[in-house]
């Protein structure tokens, strides 16, 4: 067995948050900002209130519902190798998300990120061997706002052959992202080769035009990372178990819903929840972050649901000791801690800003952490206790057959390698990606098909 963590919490302490969760829900109960939402609950049973698009969960349809969601969670991509399988055995990589700003990489400037630099991200997150599931890392600021999603969808389809996640934010841009995904699939494959993200709003609300995309998509059986963003000492009580508490019961009040519009709707814990700095305002950085994040974990293995880790994250705005410490720590934790995903390659500035070359070291990061947490084989080949006796006393092992043979099988060269730096290292490795990286061909036919739907969605939506 690989390297683990001990649980954050106990026993006990888990199964009281979640009684405290569904107490919460049926007597305090959610926000769903739209009818949609609660005609579904309400031909569930459950009390609603259109007037305050309000809705009390009773636990027997809270307890029914994480009956529902599947343990195992495949994520289609458009190559079949590609395919990711969030079954608990280990952890996958994702890219980060919706960034507002780059920095280039040639000239080192900082400004608003373009299409042009969510391309660069797409194709970085396509050529690097860690990243297995592929966000649309920033936001491409030069394209309209009504169509805007629409673009980063048809991007991250002909740019990376990997699994897709993306933010739909209403009904509107739902068939035209499905279009694409079936365009640039080329054949059935399953499932549908993306996943999407339902933002949740703290405390206790959710989005009105998220939460209806989400609807159509979950009839399709779109998987859903729910995604509660507490925030401690501002939008949910500053201790960190009361945050703990408001992000579970927000979180199962998205799982409830999606279960009862499309039972078995794949469903992924996402662990959003942060902490405000009370002397500066900003969020997110402090040690005490991770703490909530590991407790979440256990919650999440409490349900038997996929989950979601914040890992290779920082609040600084440059490849600094502090992104060193900071990345290493929270990568490192939700790797041991068994996370399914782990979330936040690329981006700087607690997930601001774009930078090509973290990308790059965060592969190399990741790399170093899987190796550190790597199952030790103790099987008598590797034990090597012939080997022991036949060099005896004071003898070396440099001329051995067997060092040989397991040094091109199983060596991990120390990186970096000496008279290099990281840093001029992972920069000329971003310039060969960028310039020489070329992803899969979408099938014949495909980036026509796509380019008449962004087209499309450009002239339908920017009338709604």
């Amino acid at each position: 067995m690989p390297l683990s963590l001990m649980p954050a919490l106990a026993r006990h302490a888990v199964e009281r948050i979640h009684e405290h969760s569904l107490d919460l829900l049926e007597r305090v109960g959610i926000d769903y900002g739209t009818p949609r939402a609660l005609q579904t609950l309400e031909e569930a049973g459950c009390p609603v209130d259109y007037d305050r698009s309000w809705a009390s969960l009773p636990r027997d349809v809270v307890e029914w519902a994480l009956q529902q969601a599947p343990r195992v969670v495949r994520l289609y991509a458009r190559d079949p190798a590609c395919d990711v399988v969030l079954d608990g055995r280990r952890s996958h990589h994702t890219t980060s998300n919706e960034g507002a700003s780059a920095i280039d990489l040639e000239t080192g400037a900082r400004r608003d990120s373009t299409s042009e630099d969510l391309r660069r991200a797409l194709l970085f997150a396509d050529a690097l061997d860690m990243v297995e599931i592929v966000n649309t890392t920033v936001a491409a600021t030069d394209v309209p706002t009504h169509v805007r999603t629409i673009k980063h969808c048809a991007m991250a389809f002909a740019h990376t052959s990997k699994h897709v996640r993306a933010s739909i934010l209403h009904t509107g841009e739902v068939p035209f992202v499905l279009e694409m995904a079936r365009a640039a699939a080329g054949s059935d494959r399953g499932g549908p080769i993306f996943s999407v993200v339902d933002g949740l709003v703290s405390p206790l609300m959710h989005d009105r035009r998220m939460t209806e995309a989400c609807i159509e998509l979950a009839k399709l059986g779109v998987p859903i990372l729910v995604y509660p963003m507490p925030l401690a000492g501002a939008t949910s009580p500053v201790t960190l178990g009361g945050t703990i508490l408001q992000h579970n019961v927000e979180f199962l009040s998205g799982l409830v819903l999606f279960q009862l519009v499309n039972p078995g709707t794949p469903i992924i814990y996402g662990t959003g929840a942060c902490q405000l700095d009370m002397k500066t305002g900003s969020f997110g950085g402090g040690a005490d972050g991770y703490g909530p994040m590991l407790a979440l974990c256990d919650l999440a293995r409490f349900y038997n649901l996929p989950v979601n880790l914040s890992g290779l994250s920082t609040v600084s705005d440059s490849l600094d000791a502090q992104y060193g410490h900071e990345a290493t720590a929270a990568g490192l934790l939700a790797v041991l801690a068994g996370a399914d995903e782990v979330y936040s390659m690329g981006l700087l500035d607690s997930a601001q800003t774009l930078s090509l070359e973290k990308m790059v070291l965060d592969n190399h990061l990741t790399h170093r952490i899987e190796t550190m947490v790597r199952t030790i084989p103790v099987d008598e080949a590797h034990l090597q206790a012939e080997l022991i006796e036949r060099v005896g006393i004071g003898g070396h092992y440099l001329s051995q057959r067997e060092t040989r043979d397991y040094t091109l099988s199983e060596y991990v060269p120390v990186w970096p390698p000496a008279g290099k730096t990281m840093l001029e290292i992972v920069h000329q490795e971003a310039l060969d990606i960028l310039h020489n990286h070329l992803p899969q061909p979408l099938p014949e036919g495909a980036a026509d098909r796509i380019e008449a739907i962004v087209a499309e969605a450009d002239k339908e939506l920017a009338r709604s």
